[in-house]
């Protein structure tokens, strides 16, 4: 007998053309999932035709600072391939991003 099945707290839609998608919470745990999608978004796409890597946070319902890791992540990985990054944040992404004063 198997125990109840275990769903992850973030659910993550790579398109080939324009980017990621990511919804639900991103923290430490969910960090390595959403590096890899971005990692096998430039293998999966045509990235010929890419200019510009939308990472799509505004449906991200609770996060923490791995959100920052996550950010440059895909700036690094955009950076290696002469591609723009446009990060579009929830407000609760935009709270932990926000400078601290």
């Amino acid at each position: 007998m198997t125990g109840p099945e275990k769903t992850s707290p973030v659910t993550i839609f790579v398109d080939g053309t324009s980017g990621i998608s990511v919804t639900g919470t991103l923290d430490g745990t969910t960090l390595p999932e959403l590096n890899r999608s971005v990692t096998d978004f430039f293998e999966l796409a045509d990235t010929a035709q890419i200019e510009v890597l939308t990472l799509d946070l505004s449906t991200v319902s609770a996060c923490d600072r791995a959100v920052c890791a996550a950010v440059r992540h895909a700036q690094s990985v955009c950076a290696d391939r002469a591609v723009a990054l446009r990060v579009v944040p929830s407000d609760a992404v935009r709270q932990v991003m926000a400078p601290r004063g």
